[in-house]
């Protein structure tokens, strides 16, 4: 595939994962110059297969602009790995946890379970309203799953009777997704009835973490669940530019970075 191909495919998927981009943001997620960014979106406005805005560019109408779960599932799945590895170490014998349908979150859902079966972790129940994470998870623990109307875009689950179920619970500890993560608005997602959901649970939780690769950052999306001081912890992955982090956590936003792990020397490094 040649780059300018590629570029394009990426800027798609990408824009089907967020209400619309930048120019800023998209030269930094694919390694370019904002002057190539703009060609690329003149290109493509071109083609149809994207609208033009001030400073950046929207999906065209005829793409659709529906959440996709295996696009989301797919992208940046290394550091979604890693995050939801480091989260699942933070999971205690005895914890009752919510677990909400974002993709990272299924990666910490996996995580915990070779947890389970290795028997480092014991007597966990886990309440979520994905559908996926009861795959991942009910093989070996209590896994409470939600009511509600199913969303199999999401493979999720949400509405009225999702709420009124998460009402009746209190979870010692809530890992939830967030689809943008913004200075002024904070944890965000890109339809009410998730953040509504996030909302409940965040009420009610001991301790709330949200899991999110350091590409949503500086960005936005539809609706607010919460401040940025309004969860205990932030997982994000060590590609997170170091201004971009002091600036969100001076702005109260808690955030650990997760290292990724060390390369192993090669035998001609290693001598």
């Amino acid at each position: 595939m040649k780059k300018s191909e590629a570029r394009s495919s990426r800027l798609l998927e990408m824009l089907q994962l967020n209400r619309r981009l930048d120019v800023r943001t998209v030269s930094e997620s694919l390694g370019i110059s904002e002057a190539t960014v703009r060609r690329l979106f003149a290109r493509l406005d071109g083609e149809g297969k994207v609208i033009r805005t001030h400073g950046g560019v929207r999906l065209a109408p005829h793409l659709g602009m529906d959440y996709s779960y295996y696009l989301s599932a797919t992208h940046r799945n290394r550091e979604k790995t890693l995050i939801g590895r480091a989260a699942a170490e933070l999971v205690a014998a005895g914890d009752r946890l919510y677990l909400d349908s974002g993709t990272t979150v299924l990666k910490l859902a996996e995580a915990l379970a070779l947890r389970l079966q290795a028997g480092q972790v014991a007597d966990v129940v886990v309440l979520t309203n994905s559908l996926v994470l009861v795959e991942a998870l009910a093989r070996w623990c209590k896994v409470i799953l939600v009511g509600g109307e199913v969303r199999t875009e999401r493979r999720d689950l949400c509405g009225p009777i999702s709420e009124e179920t998460l009402n009746l619970f209190h979870v010692t500890r809530a890992f939830l997704g967030a689809d943008a993560i913004h200075l002024a608005s904070g944890f965000m997602t890109t339809d009410e009835r998730t953040a509504m959901l996030n909302r409940i649970v965040l009420r009610s939780a001991g301790s709330s973490c949200v899991l999110a690769d350091s590409e949503k950052f500086n960005r936005d999306s539809f609706i607010s669940y919460a401040p940025l001081d309004g969860v205990d912890r932030v997982l994000s992955d060590g590609s997170l530019a170091e201004p971009v982090l002091q600036e969100f956590r001076a702005a109260g936003a808690a955030i650990e970075v997760v290292p990724a792990p060390a390369r192993k020397p090669t035998r001609t490094e290693g001598g």
